[in-house]
């Protein structure tokens, strides 16, 4: 029944999706321009509206106009093995702080996603991007507050692999707010940006389960079984490089970002401690199109005797091990390198036009290591999966991608909006 309810649920946010694109293109043409032209033009022609303005974010415009607009975005709605199924709805307001012809797209997405789990959680989450001063200054934010069931497998390979995934042992209610602020100076001309974030996160722990609650770790936050609290304020630096000429379903380009936060008492935190994180991604179509070749290399890393236990680096931090649970392995020092071929048909028949050419297939495969430090490693998970795709707008679709991880040997079945990389 839960099975029936969540495709029922998936195929009407595709189907809201189709509809937006059938509404902005009908809201204009008169029924004679409509009988004029064949269904494989009218499709062709409502896969380029909606979603087009929003891959648009880092393309100059030629109008140069900075009317404010609101597009909705397809709805966030999947499934993960670590939170079930889950739907929502979201916006995104676009426009541009000057009239500069050459100024990129603000963009201010906002969305909110639901769980339906037991207990019942939700995310809501803010990320706006501002550009000013012919792209010189970026300013960003990432404001999110999530409300939802984690899990907790202690730290290191030996004991986060002998523990099964049960709420009464190893989960807890999370209770999370974050903030993180950047501001960014461009290098020249260039697609660089360098400057300055901050970082400032609030967690309330919640019926912590049996082996949580007993780890000393879970002491050392001063957690109880009932209730634990936990605060980190950080500044670093930043540096960032984007070129993808897609931020939704890049094609090519690649995108690197690297930054080092300096968590500290003395600005207000519970702990001292210092990350560092690099997310390198590139991109390349091969064989004309449809075909995209995606590969990168993630690694965070934290430095200090007095790790908080929920701030260690995990395999969630380096993209999403799609096979192994998104927090389950961590340790000090995660590294994690990836491949992924995805393929959109692309059949030049009235048929294909109309059906086939809305679907694709990827795979992939992947390997982390974890260990004490970025120079010692103890223990490498690998994976591999394969995936199908179903375009829901000419910039946006669906993917549900089944993953093995074959150091636990788990499959898991994941649904989701858009790719993860």
């Amino acid at each position: 029944m839960k099975r029936i309810a969540m495709l029922a649920a998936l195929m009407l946010g595709w189907a809201w999706c189709f509809g937006l694109e059938v509404a902005e293109q009908t809201s204009g043409n008169d029924s004679v321009q409509h009988r004029g032209s064949t269904l494989v033009e009218r499709i062709d022609n409502l896969n380029r509206k909606v979603m087009g303005r929003l891959a648009e974010g880092r393309e100059a415009s030629t109008a140069g106009s900075s009317r404010f607009k609101v597009i909705f975005l397809p709805p966030p709605l999947g499934n993960l093995p670590d939170y079930g199924f889950a739907l929502g709805v979201g916006v995104c307001g676009l426009w541009k702080t000057q009239n500069d012809a050459l100024l990129y797209t603000s963009r201010l997405p906002l969305s909110v996603k639901f769980g339906f789990t037991n207990p019942f959680s939700f995310d809501a989450r803010f990320q706006p991007t501002l550009f000013f001063n012919h792209n010189a200054l970026k300013v960003s934010a990432e404001v999110f507050y999530r409300h939802r069931n984690e899990h907790y497998f202690g730290i290191g390979y030996d004991v986060n692999r002998s523990l099964e995934c049960d709420r009464a042992v190893t989960g807890y209610q999370s209770r999370l707010l974050g903030i993180t602020p950047e501001v960014e100076l461009r290098l020249g001309r260039s697609d660089v940006y360098v400057g300055a974030v901050a970082d400032f996160r609030y967690e309330t722990m919640l019926n912590a389960g049996s082996y949580v609650a007993a780890t000393p770790e879970f002491a050392t936050i001063g957690g109880t079984a009932s209730k634990s609290t936990l605060t980190d304020v950080g500044a670093g630096v930043d540096l960032s490089v984007d070129t993808r000429d897609n931020m939704l379903l890049p094609k090519s380009g690649l995108s690197i970002d690297a930054r080092a936060l300096f968590y500290l008492k003395g600005l207000g935190g519970d702990f001292n401690y210092t990350r560092f994180t690099l997310d390198y991604r590139h991109y390349q179509q091969l064989f004309g199109y449809g075909n995209t070749l995606s590969w990168g290399v993630a690694s965070s890393n934290v430095f200090g005797g007095n790790v908080p236990m929920v701030r260690y680096a995990t395999i969630g931090d380096c993209f999403v091990s799609r096979g192994y649970y998104g927090y389950q392995f961590r340790d000090k020092s995660v590294l994690k390198a990836h491949v992924e071929y995805r393929y959109m048909f692309n059949f030049n028949t009235p048929v294909g036009q109309l059906l086939i050419n809305r679907f694709g297939v990827a795979v992939w495969g992947g390997v982390a290591f974890m260990g004490r430090n970025m120079l010692r490693y103890d223990a490498a998970l690998p994976e591999v999966g394969a995936g199908l795709r179903m375009k829901v707008t000419s910039r946006s679709h669906m993917r549900f991608d089944w993953g093995y991880g074959i150091a636990t040997r788990d499959v898991m079945f994941y649904v989701g909006v858009n790719e993860l990389f």
